[in-house]
């Protein structure tokens, strides 16, 4: 395997070495240690916090997830992509060699060059990750799993009681939720999370997240304009994130990625308050049609050969996927959302563009390279897409911090307010545009307070 391996190395290397010679390092997330994120945070741009547990940690609390949850039923995506006119799909398989389950929904998309069906199942969580293994680009298998995770015991507390957490869960899934905020939490010492002060029915719920190799989540940005994290249990993720143009600078901000994309709202979290079922819209996501990740290259690795090199080089590995990452021709966005990114480039300024060897060079995105056991943060604003290159699970999960959040996510909600035609003068104190830390709870009762009487 080691002949073979070094072989496929040197291949592999030839083919991306063009692109080598001209990459841009700036397109890269920052890959820092916690005790780096605490002395210096970064909030307005993503950012990977390496090692933030043992690893024989991760794969502990991966074990214990899937012993725990296992058994409860989930919906599971399965994408099969084609060229116009190869119907592959009519293949009653598919691309791999287990039967089937019972479809529970099928739906049919198409751009220009590549159309997809999509067929959604109910499946328990361990035959979805058995699934998950005979993945691959043209036949594809996705969960997002919401609801499975119950908020951890120590939610309702002002601020959060790391040594607590780790070991006061009630049973079973409740340990496995107070050791994942543990880690999550870990960046924000000290540090309200408002969503905690939220009616419980609507606090936003974190999600199990499986994808078999090839597997792409949608183009979007989150709901509530909140700060999100993501922690890698097993496997390996390929993250690309558009980072909106600074106002400041004149660059239009998020609404000139929203408008590129062709961005529409789906609606997250309504708030019903009254007997006769009258509900408040609260969150809505911003979606998009286009892809990032539509096509991969000739002699793309598999997900054997990704394992393959990194049980052989784990620096050799990591290179290389950072290589394909950030490569528009290994890994081929859509033509539209090429097109889409080059027009957002154009609106940044001076802030869009690197110096290359012999050219200057656009930003179109920035990429993380997401392993066990790394914490990626994703601030409000950011546009971003994940693809499966090995399979993969992963917990995202969210929070709003006084100073970082408050303000985006309490005009968030209003504004949805607004859209339904409820427009009651805004209180004082909710028109702040930074809020100190300490005062989470009174701000959020405020909020509901208000929405109650629209």
């Amino acid at each position: 395997s080691t002949l073979l391996f070094h072989v496929f190395l040197a291949e592999f290397s030839r083919l991306t070495e063009s692109f080598n010679h001209h990459k841009p390092t700036s397109l890269v997330v920052p890959r820092i240690t916690l005790n780096e994120f605490l002395s210096s945070p970064i909030y307005k741009s993503p950012v990977l916090i390496s090692g933030i547990c043992s690893p024989e940690s991760v794969e502990s609390l991966a074990e214990k997830l899937i012993d725990t949850f296992g058994a409860k039923i989930v919906q599971m995506q399965q994408k099969i992509k084609y060229e116009e006119d190869e119907r592959v799909h009519n293949d009653p398989t598919g691309f791999t060699s287990r039967p089937r389950p019972n479809i529970s929904k099928e739906l049919e998309t198409k751009n220009p060059r590549y159309a997809t069906t999509t067929e959604i199942y109910d499946i328990p969580l361990e035959e979805c990750i058995d699934y998950m293994m005979e993945s691959r680009h043209t036949d594809s298998f996705f969960a997002f799993c919401e609801g499975l995770l119950p908020n951890p015991t120590t939610a309702t507390t002002t601020t959060f009681d790391r040594s607590k957490a780790i070991n006061t869960g009630e049973n079973a899934s409740d340990d496995v939720s107070c050791k994942l905020r543990n880690i999550r939490e870990a960046p924000f010492p000290k540090q309200e999370n408002w969503f905690d002060y939220f009616p419980r029915s609507i606090q936003p719920t974190d999600a199990i997240i499986l994808a078999g190799a090839g597997a792409t989540s949608t183009l979007h940005r989150d709901p509530f304009e909140w700060t999100g994290t993501s922690f890698c249990l097993e496997g390996t993720k390929i993250w690309r994130f558009v980072i909106p143009p600074l106002e400041e600078e004149g660059g239009g901000g998020v609404s000139v990625v929203d408008e590129a994309f062709g961005s529409y709202r789906l609606d997250s979290i309504a708030w019903e308050e009254d007997e006769e079922g009258d509900s408040v819209v609260l969150s809505a996501g911003w979606q998009s049609d286009m892809t990032l990740f539509e096509s991969i290259r000739d002699r793309f690795p598999t997900a054997f050969e990704w394992a393959t090199m990194e049980e052989n080089d784990q620096e050799a590995f990591l290179h290389m996927m950072e290589e394909v990452g950030t490569s528009v021709t290994s890994i081929c966005p859509s033509a539209e959302a090429l097109d889409a990114l080059i027009a957002i480039c154009d609106n940044r300024g001076k802030e869009a563009s690197i110096i290359g060897s012999s050219t200057e060079k656009k930003i179109l995105f920035q990429t993380a390279i997401q392993q066990p056991g790394d914490l990626l943060i994703i601030p409000a604003h950011c546009w971003h897409q994940t693809y499966a290159p090995v399979p993969s699970i992963a917990v995202a999960s969210q929070r709003c911090s006084a100073n970082i959040d408050g303000a985006n996510v309490v005009r968030h909600v209003l504004d949805m307010a607004a859209l339904s035609n409820h427009d009651k003068p805004v209180p004082h104190a909710l028109r702040h545009s930074t809020f100190e830390e300490g005062i989470g709870k009174k701000i959020v009762s405020d909020l509901f307070n208000h929405l109650s009487m629209i």
